[in-house]
């Protein structure tokens, strides 16, 4: 190995194990059978490609509704991890990394020494030389020959000292004095000019008009605007203008009004009984419920409300697309930063509609699938292919009010986002209260979503439809609405 590749392997930079690019791998999953996406990275443990698969996994629903020991897996479940340590250990054997010897360099080849330098004692007989060669001349100037070099040196450092001397301190003295010398029209022999630059100066025309108001009622506001000038020239002042011709004082602009607080529209939903649940296993048993008065807002929480959010500096600044379409891309956490600064805002107590109020708002005081009826209808809701394919294309909700009210004066109660409610999921309604409070339970992440999205279908948006999703995580389809109590 030659010097040069040696220098180039010295210096050559680690490779640093946060930089290496991560992986994923396709695994098929002992228990559920299915094939998984599995991302694979030297900084961490392997964990799940998409959220979808997370969501799907029957042990992450386990731990989600609490009938597994331990909280909620975000990572990999224990199945899954088996079958990939099954077809790490079938794959290909571990493959020894042997450490390259550092190479050994050549050795250095030595420098010649520097030649030195002549002696004074050479240089004087070179001059002696001269000297002799070159007449008395020349014989008069030999002793300083060996340091005409250093005289001219220190004459060009003496000349460089004298003009940074000349630039940095004498120019700033002759601004000094410059400023100091009295104004031209003060340097003559007459005493008046300099007897009416030393008076007070007249006191300005706000100040004018509030002090002469007082001692001379019938004298005008307008000719207490021109101050007088006969106190300080001695010259006879001219009649003062009529008040008709003398220019209005200009009034001084006004601030900016702060923005309008955006606090959503309410509805009053008046209280009653219901049977709430569904079709599906999730919604049974189907049970009745009570439910008390309580407001809920008519739309959902559009991105104009949230920004005014994201400028008292009380939520994070997610929100995307015009100011009349819901806000998306919020998550659980998200929903309660909101809710505590409207009500800090407002002074009011706004919070969540519960799982049992939404249903009962949804519903609109009917039995059926739909507020309408038990079909779906083209032009009542916003879902998947409820109103044509070209509506689920759009990466943004329709704007708030696209589709009629219910009832109830709501509106987007079925498909348009999917909205999150107070409670915790839990996987039926056994053991759910029957009065309309939030069902809870501790330690549980999963929250309950209501419904659907424009990106789900019309089985989503029935007023009995029920999914759920992990309340610290945001997803682009979620938004919300808020509810308060009387």
């Amino acid at each position: 190995m030659s010097e040069s590749s040696a220098l180039q392997w010295l210096r050559a930079p680690r490779l640093a194990e946060d930089a290496l690019p991560p992986d994923s791998r396709a695994v098929a999953c002992r228990r559920c059978g299915r094939t998984v996406e599995v991302s694979l990275s030297p900084m961490r443990p392997p964990s799940f490609q998409r959220v979808e698969d997370q969501v799907e996994c029957p042990e992450v629903q386990e731990r989600w509704t609490g009938n597994s020991q331990g909280g909620l897996l975000l990572m990999m479940c224990g199945a899954l991890e088996q079958s990939l340590d099954a077809e790490w250990g079938a794959g290909e054997p571990e493959r020894v990394v042997h450490a390259e010897p550092p190479p050994e360099l050549a050795p250095v080849r030595s420098r010649s020494l520097p030649v030195p330098a002549p002696s004074v004692s050479d240089g004087w007989d070179d001059d002696q030389d001269d000297a002799a060669s070159g007449g008395w001349w020349r014989a008069l100037f030999a002793p300083f020959a060996g340091t005409r070099k250093k005289l001219v040196r220190g004459a060009i450092g003496i000349v460089v000292l004298a003009i940074v001397f000349l630039g940095g301190v004498m120019l700033p003295l002759r601004q000094i004095k410059l400023l100091i010398q009295p104004p031209l029209g003060l340097t003559g022999s007459s005493t008046a000019p300099r007897e009416a630059q030393s008076a007070a100066p007249p006191p300005s025309p706000r100040r004018i008009l509030v002090e002469t108001a007082p001692q001379d009622s019938t004298r005008s506001a307008s000719n207490s605007f021109a101050p007088s000038r006969q106190a300080a020239t001695g010259m006879e002042t001219a009649p003062a203008q009529p008040p008709e011709t003398l220019a209005a004082p200009r009034a001084l602009p006004l601030s900016e009004p702060e923005p309008k607080l955006r606090v959503p529209e309410l509805v009053t939903v008046a209280g009653g009984s219901f049977a709430m649940g569904g079709d599906d296993e999730s919604e049974q048993p189907v049970h009745q419920v009570s439910v008390r008065p309580f407001s809920l807002g008519k739309h959902p929480v559009t991105v104009g409300g949230w920004k005014q959010c994201v400028a008292a500096a009380s939520c994070p600044d997610i929100a995307t697309g015009a100011d009349d379409r819901p806000v998306t891309n919020v998550s659980y956490d998200d929903t309660q930063a909101y809710l505590a600064w409207l009500s800090r805002a407002t002074g009011k107590s706004f919070r969540l509609p519960t799982e049992a109020e939404w249903e009962y708002a949804a519903r609109g005081g009917q039995r059926t699938r739909y507020w309408w009826g038990d079909r779906m209808r083209q032009g009542m809701a916003s879902c998947k292919g409820c109103n044509g394919p070209s509506e689920t294309d759009q990466d943004q909700p329709p704007k708030i009010g696209s589709v009629p009210a219910n009832p109830y004066g709501l509106f987007d109660m079925g498909g348009g986002v999917g909205q999150w409610v107070a409670d915790a999921w839990h996987k039926n309604y056994k053991g759910a209260p029957n009065d309309g409070s939030a069902w809870m339970e501790e330690g549980s992440y999963a929250r309950v979503i209501r419904s659907g999205s424009w990106k789900n279908g019309a089985s989503d948006a029935r007023a009995g439809s029920r999914d759920r999703y992990d309340g610290r995580i945001r997803h682009p389809t979620l938004g919300f609405r808020v509810a308060l109590s009387p």
